[in-house]
């Protein structure tokens, strides 16, 4: 199948699901017979840039910009990109959509309480509400877009109708004049 390029933008603080919705999402595109299709994780993104980047706000702008630029590079080469990365600020978000062509925004909502539970590298628990470290869901607020063309409560729904919604509303937005012919 040839189709055209695209970006899958989902942010969330940590342990809200986006590395899993991520990957589902990825795996289930796949099955209907996307080919040109990418998974890129934040957390494992950050590990390839060069020099070492700490999660201050403006070191994690630094980083978006990066994520930014490995994007287009995927989307040069025709790929259609899903990456799953915090960018918990609405002007990262911003910056993406105005960078990226066929752009497609989902924002996970998932409460401290509910991270803290999946959280197995018990960030949650390390991390005090009056610290100065920026540490999305805790010490800084988690933006939600006005303009997201999807938004998921992942504490208030199962990874099944998670899963169901978001591939739903990708496929949708895939085949919404993306491709040749829409994709089955």
């Amino acid at each position: 199948m040839n189709s055209k390029i695209a970006t899958i933008w989902i942010s969330g603080v940590t342990a809200s699901g986006k590395t899993t919705l991520g990957k589902i999402l990825h795996q289930e595109l796949k099955k209907t017979g996307i080919k040109n299709i990418r998974f890129l994780d934040g957390e494992d993104l950050r590990k390839t840039q060069k020099g070492v980047y700490g999660h201050s706000l403006e070191e994690r702008f630094k980083v978006i910009k990066n994520y930014i630029k490995t994007v287009q590079g995927e989307n040069k080469k025709g790929n259609i990109v899903i990456i799953s990365t915090v960018s918990h600020k609405k002007k990262m978000r911003d910056l993406a959509r105005e960078e990226l062509v066929n752009f497609f925004e989902v924002n996970l909502l998932c409460n401290a309480e509910a991270c803290a539970t999946r959280d197995y590298k018990n960030l949650y628990n390390t991390i005090d509400k009056n610290s100065k470290e920026c540490f999305p869901g805790v010490t800084e607020p988690y933006e939600i877009s006005k303009n997201a063309e999807l938004i998921l409560d992942t504490a208030k729904n199962s990874i099944e109708e998670l899963k169901t919604i978001l591939f739903t509303r990708a496929l949708a937005f895939l085949n919404g004049g993306l491709f040749s012919h829409p994709i089955s």
